[in-house]
């Protein structure tokens, strides 16, 4: 398989329709939010007031989005052999499949976290006022955020719907993109590459 069909074959049956209309949906909620939240702001009697803008803030956290990531990638570990056990196993097939949906909600929520905090980093980018900038680093544990800084963090953010909707689709319930690529890798190759990756996970979740 050349490099081009496996990044297609990759792609989860939702679509880049789906992962693009998600992002722009809940990073658009953030970065409107906050230029709305500064002009409200802006009309108070009080100098440096920061209601509004405490309120964009407070609605998300960095630590929470990392929490609700690292939860998605230790039940991702978990479920996928248990995705291939329940091909000579079919008693467990159903709490597979319970398993599969709960890590899909763990990267779903996480994604939409990430959406939201990046549409508001994006505003604080821009400099709409210091009073974003001041509550982003607080919120964020950001300083000086740059445009390099944001485009990882959408980098990563991706990997996590990526990884969700290629565990479980909504529509049909199955598994597909990257998800199915794993399981139809040999065995020979799949035991020794997943238990190298969950080893570096797992060392890097307890090292924080």
């Amino acid at each position: 398989m050349n490099t081009s069909n496996l990044i297609k074959n990759a792609i989860p049956q939702s679509g880049l329709g789906h992962w693009a209309e998600t992002y722009l949906t809940w990073s658009g909620v953030g970065l409107i939010g906050s230029f709305i939240a500064n002009i409200l702001d802006k009309e108070a009697n009080l100098s440096y007031a920061a209601f509004y803008t405490s309120a964009v803030n407070d609605a998300i956290g960095y630590n929470f989005w990392v929490l609700l990531s690292v939860i998605g990638v230790l039940l991702f570990l978990i479920t996928l052999p248990m995705i291939y056990l329940s091909t000579f196993f079919p008693k467990i097939l159903g709490v597979t499949d319970h398993a599969r949906r709960l890590t899909y909600t763990f990267f779903l929520v996480a994604f939409d976290e990430g959406c939201l905090m990046i549409g508001i980093l994006t505003a604080n980018f821009l400099h709409t006022s210091e009073r974003i900038s001041l509550l982003a680093t607080k919120s964020f544990l950001f300083s000086n955020v740059g445009f390099f800084s944001i485009l990882v963090l959408a980098f990563i953010n991706s990997l996590l719907w990526l990884l969700g909707e290629s565990i479980y689709n909504r529509n049909d319930k199955a598994y597909s993109g990257i998800v199915n690529i794993i399981l139809n890798s040999p065995v020979r190759y799949l035991a020794p590459l997943y238990l190298m990756v969950a080893g570096v996970a797992l060392y890097l979740i307890i090292k924080q």
